[in-house]
């Protein structure tokens, strides 16, 4: 094993990963009112300076998300500059989409038969690429909201998982990490809100 950790320190994988995702309000007037599915897909670089220890980095497509419930009445700004007026108590379903960059340690054990068991913590540092809304009352349908959020988000991450080899270097990676915000997603003055997402990893590493 010493002999074949010598020849590489870097391991390359894939994933596509389904997610639950949820906002976490800061402020008053406005209230968390569900959850929504997304997905986080992309690439995974691991670096490992031990055996058993490793830097993780990678680049990814995430999709959050999730209901805000705004008590009083509210202006959202659409991507022409148009300002729609939104009455008390309406809900507003969003889908945002982010380049993700994450970057992690990861403790890997030693291979036990043909599992392999980890725990990785770190960050994931976020830029905002796409922002749509749909509101109650038909006044949003999917449109274009990148101005009512900032352009970086950022979350603390942890969780592990298993891996299982199906061959050589290749490995079967399955995890579950919770990752949670503590970046105001709102460009809004009046409203604060982070983003907290459950991902359930499904990937491959070679």
């Amino acid at each position: 094993m010493s002999v074949i950790f010598a020849q590489s320190t870097i391991r390359l994988g894939a994933h596509f990963d389904p997610i639950v995702t949820w906002f976490s309000t800061k402020t008053t007037g406005v209230d968390k009112d569900g959850s929504r599915l997304g997905y986080n897909g992309g690439l995974i670089v691991e670096d490992y300076f031990s055996a058993n220890y490793a830097f993780v980095t990678g680049l990814s497509i995430t999709s959050l998300g999730g209901n805000l419930l705004y008590h009083d009445e509210t202006s959202l700004t659409t991507g022409n500059s148009d300002h729609v007026e939104l009455p008390a108590g309406t809900t507003v379903a969003y889908n945002l989409s982010y380049l993700t960059i994450p970057v992690a340690l990861k403790l890997k054990s030693n291979e036990i038969g043909y599992f392999a068991y980890y725990a990785q913590l770190g960050f994931s540092p976020m830029i905002n690429i796409g922002a749509k809304a749909t509101a109650t009352g038909s006044l949003l349908t999917k449109d274009n909201v990148s101005k009512e959020i900032n352009l970086f988000n950022l979350s603390f991450l942890f969780g592990g998982g298993i891996e299982y080899n199906i061959g050589g270097q290749t490995f079967l990676n399955a995890g579950l990490f919770f990752n949670n915000g503590f970046v105001d997603v709102l460009s809004s003055s009046r409203h604060k809100s982070a983003i907290n997402f459950l991902t359930f990893r499904v990937g491959m590493m070679f």
